[in-house]
């Protein structure tokens, strides 16, 4: 094979670049309006296609307001349009022909012949199709499920879109996210978290790339570990990718489910992956409404999973639903994964012999609550409110500022230790304090976790940790009963943290004796600092003085102290010295 290259100027930049503007000067639009045979009412919605000369398609898009749509055609040529409806026959235009630079219009009237899936059954040649096209059922089936798919998928487009515009088509919805712990066996609830949320994004969740879940399967990370496991969305199930690595086949639903319901199911065409690892793949069913044709969810699984794959507890759901003007819009969607442990059986010596159990599955979804006009005026934002309490002391805290991790939304505490933050956002929160006081004695901040839904008014109280908390935190349960504490950093003679320095608190203890008076004993407790220096010693008593003293190898120090009051948290820092 030969190429020839052409030399490069500034002529031959020009002149291409002069073409290219006259080409898109010259540009061939389509545009019309599609309307009903019966009464000439605007069909809004419907799914609009720009075929090629061969009939191919070029451009899909959703009808406006008003039942129009326009395409810019790529070339001059002879083309056709096709709509489509769910749950109606799709038709389409004769070809027709588009000179250059022409703006063409092209009314379109449909007449509305609605589909019904009452007659399909379930043969006893149930072959799994690789293209559902390819079986007369299975292309049926999946003719009307792409519709929805598609006017799902453009449906988040077209919303997305609508924010750069003025546009009088465009919604707002209000929804609820939940995310919950579900017992493995029986799926009750454990515990949830929930939180209403309003906009106009109505894209319930993103799926990976067709490509790469085609590639390396839908799991990311070392399932045993822990991963993510991803859905497929209506993106994925419209792909190319998808529908050459899957085969397709009907399905009745089972026993005791509705049968007004006819299912698609399809299936990965490798169940096994080349090298150590097996690809996780999804397989799952696309349920249709017989009467109406109409797509009403997904349910799906896994293959490949290294434990039993019960979509109950590995997969999900995704349900679909129509807007009046024709729209399609994921009404409601979860996903579940499983918690894995793996534990030595009664006659399993190798780990490889080991039992898998699912612990816990954990689900995490939405549903939309309400679909409103564009520019709905709502309460939206939540209120938090609360205290923060000093345990250490007994008191509020004063002038301690509580804020949102993550966000720029805080308040100042009062002098009853009250603060109030307003305007938030909905969502999930951790609150967190900051004051001097935790610096002063090496305290984390308390934080908490607030879920916030629209409109919401919440109480959240924060304290510190009572002094039996902290000694245990520090110095383990068995000082848990102390009341006094001293804590703080060693620093070498470099001002740098001495770890490993030993620190000791001595006293003397005085105590009765029998009838021979009063004994007197050297009383003592010591701890090793941490690798950042720092230490913690639980058990002073009140009231009595103390020496406290640090070492390192040679090098030393020593501070005499005042009695300590009950209760009291002290910090003292000390610096290692040459003798």
């Amino acid at each position: 094979m030969s190429s020839y290259t052409f030399p490069y100027s500034r002529r031959t930049s020009a002149l291409c670049a002069l073409m290219i503007v006259t080409r898109a000067a010259s540009a061939q639009t389509i545009a019309g309006r599609v309307v009903g045979k019966g009464d000439g009412a605007p069909v809004v919605g419907a799914i609009v296609t720009l075929l090629d000369s061969v009939g191919h398609p070029l451009t899909t898009k959703l009808a406006e307001d008003g039942g129009g749509f326009e395409f810019r055609a790529p070339f001059a040529g002879p083309y056709a349009v096709r709509v489509e409806r769910v749950g109606f026959r799709s038709s389409t235009t004769p070809p027709f022909l588009v000179r250059q630079g022409e703006k063409l219009d092209v009314p379109i009237t449909i007449v509305s012949e609605a589909v019904s899936l009452r007659a399909l059954t379930v043969t006893a040649d149930r072959r799994c199709v690789v293209r559902p096209q390819e079986g007369v059922a299975t292309a049926e089936l999946w003719n009307e499920a792409r519709k929805a798919l598609n006017a799902t998928q453009l449906t988040q487009m077209a919303q997305a879109a609508a924010r750069t515009r003025r546009n009088p088509h465009r919604f707002a919805v209000r929804w609820r996210k939940f995310d919950r712990d579900l017992e493995p066996r029986s799926l009750a609830v454990r515990s949830e978290e929930q939180v209403e949320m309003e906009g106009e994004a109505v894209t319930p969740f993103v799926s990976a790339d067709p490509e790469q879940l085609a590639r390396v399967g839908y799991a990311d990370g070392d399932v045993m570990k822990g991963s993510t496991l991803f859905a497929p969305d209506a993106g994925v199930l419209l792909s190319d990718r998808f529908l050459d690595t899957h085969c397709f086949r009907v399905q009745m639903p089972d026993k005791g489910r509705r049968d007004d319901l006819i299912g698609l199911a399809f299936d990965p065409l490798r169940l096994t992956s080349d090298g150590p690892e097996r690809r996780v793949e999804v397989r799952g069913v696309l349920w249709l409404d017989r009467a109406s044709a109409e797509l009403r969810y997904l349910e799906y699984g896994y293959v490949n999973l290294p434990f039993d794959a019960d979509p109950n507890r590995a997969g999900g759901r995704v349900e679909f639903r129509p807007l009046p003007d024709g729209r399609w819009i994921v009404w409601r969607w979860y996903i579940r994964t499983p918690a894995l442990e793996r534990h030595q059986g009664a006659f399993s010596a190798q780990p490889s012999e080991w039992q898998t159990t699912v612990v816990r599955v954990r689900e995490q979804g939405a549903e939309l609550l309400e679909v409103m006009p564009a520019g709905t005026a709502r309460v939206s934002g939540a209120a938090l409110s609360g205290t923060v309490f000093d345990s250490l002391r007994g008191t509020p805290m004063v002038g301690a500022r509580v804020f949102l991790s993550g966000t720029t939304l805080a308040a100042v505490t009062g002098a009853d230790g009250s603060y109030t933050i307003d305007s938030i956002p909905p969502g999930k929160y951790m609150v967190s304090v900051l004051a001097p006081r935790l610096d002063s004695l090496l305290l984390e901040p308390p934080t908490r976790d607030a879920v916030l839904s629209a409109g919401d008014s919440k109480e959240l109280d924060l304290a510190l940790p009572t002094p039996r908390t902290l000694a245990a935190q520090l110095c383990g349960e068995m000082m848990a009963d102390t009341s006094s504490i001293i804590l703080g950093f060693v620093r070498d003679t470099a001002e740098t943290r001495a770890s490993g320095a030993t620190v000791r608190a001595e006293w003397t203890t005085i105590s009765r004796q029998g009838t021979a008076g009063l004994r007197t004993e050297p009383t003592r407790i010591e701890s090793t600092a941490s690798s950042r220096g720092r230490y913690a010693l639980c058990g002073i008593p009140a009231g009595v003085r103390y020496t406290l003293r640090a070492h390192r190898g040679r090098n030393g120090a020593s501070l005499v102290q005042s009695p300590m009051t009950q209760r009291e948290v002290r910090r003292l820092d000390l610096t290692l010295h040459i003798p």
